[in-house]
């Protein structure tokens, strides 16, 4: 975030509103999370990891609709900037959640809390952070106007995106017979988290080759 920050001359975007950005999809999004997912799911199979991923990348993107909604979105550079501060705001506090479950089922032991956390760590840049920058950046470039619109680009990647989350999920349960269920996340989640990097470079190269270099004087938002 630091080294988009570094080069805001292809971003409106000030620092203040970044952070802004990681709160909001971090508080709203696990909280959307946690009111939709016990309404949708009733049990956990192949069909409710597919829900859990609707459900969560559609409420990391609330985060970035309650900062943009008064703001100026048509800049797919902004929706990327603020797609992968809401998503690592969403991971940062669903890894606490994970680390603390895995604190209490391991009868106090920190070193399986401390090996959650750095797995989930290492691995979540790759994953919410990753998906969310995606969808938010195909948002703002769909914008006209100055209002959002949720055409079939949109709609095509929150699937993608979405889909990518539940493999993200539910692959290394299905492997796990072959592979200890720690190798199989770290191997699934790995290639997986390619997979979503490669797309994520192909946003940040159109979003480079879309922005204008903004002037200094151009007001921030």
């Amino acid at each position: 975030m630091w080294r988009f920050y570094e080069r805001r001359h292809l971003s409106r975007l000030t620092l203040p509103t970044i952070y802004l950005a990681f709160l909001y999809g971090g508080l709203l999004g696990i909280v959307a999370a946690s009111i939709l997912e016990p309404f949708f799911i009733r049990q956990l199979d192949l069909g409710a990891i597919l829900k859990i991923g609707l459900i969560e990348e559609f409420a990391k993107i609330l985060g970035v609709l309650v900062i943009a909604r008064h703001k100026r979105h048509d800049s797919e550079m902004d929706g990327l900037i603020l797609g992968a501060a809401a998503g690592m705001g969403f991971a940062a506090l669903e890894s606490n959640g994970y680390a603390f479950t895995a604190f209490l089922a391991s009868n106090g032991s920190v070193s399986v809390t401390v090996a959650v956390t750095l797995l989930r760590g290492l691995l979540s840049p790759l994953g919410h952070g990753t998906w969310t920058a995606i969808l938010a950046s195909v948002l703002f470039r769909e914008s006209r106007n100055g209002r959002f619109r949720i055409d079939l680009q949109v709609i095509g990647v929150y699937l993608l995106v979405s889909i990518l989350h539940a493999m993200w999920d539910g692959l290394p349960r299905v492997i796990m017979n072959v592979f200890s269920l720690g190798l199989g996340v770290f191997i699934t989640d790995s290639i997986i988290g390619i997979i979503g990097v490669k797309v994520l470079w192909l946003r940040w190269r159109e979003a480079i080759r879309l922005q204008s270099v903004l002037p200094p004087e151009t007001e921030d938002i």
